[in-house]
């Protein structure tokens, strides 16, 4: 049996496919009364605008009422991720190249935090500038989450 999550993603999925953007993240909570539907995506070069997440909004919406998958209310938030979230997608990776960024993994069986520049990625690694410290590099396999830091 095919699960809401799964067939709002398909959904999600098929409308991104006339855009040059991609899913990040899909977040369904609720229930049968009222569900909110937080769509998050991506551009691989650049940041969105508010033109582009209010058509594919206007696009998964009208395929959500004609295919009957929600029988009460919901809302539907079609955003970027924004800084507050870590990155999910390697795609996401290109684009904040130079930033400052935090970084939690495992680290000799422990947890384990950093703050520096992003300054790479490869398949394997991360790659962080600690300043007078020099560069970490970080195995991918071992990241728990990247976040982008606001810069000031």
């Amino acid at each position: 049996m095919i699960t809401l999550n799964q067939k709002i993603n398909d959904i999600v999925v098929s409308v991104l496919q006339d855009y040059d953007v991609f899913l990040v993240d899909l977040e369904i909570k609720g229930s049968d009364k009222s569900t909110l539907i937080s769509v998050y995506v991506d551009h691989v070069d650049c940041g969105l605008n508010i033109e582009t997440c209010a058509k594919i909004s206007r696009e998964i919406s009208f395929l959500i009422d004609s295919k009957g998958f929600i029988d009460g209310k919901y809302t539907l938030n079609v955003s970027s991720p924004g800084l507050d979230r870590p990155l999910k997608d390697i795609r996401q990776y290109k684009k904040n190249i130079g930033r400052k960024a935090s970084v939690k993994c495992t680290w000799d069986k422990n947890t384990k935090s950093f703050k520096g520049t992003f300054t790479g990625y490869n398949d394997t690694h991360i790659e962080l500038e600690m300043g007078k410290d020099g560069n970490l590099s970080i195995e991918r396999s071992t990241v728990l989450e990247l976040k982008i830091l606001p810069a000031f």
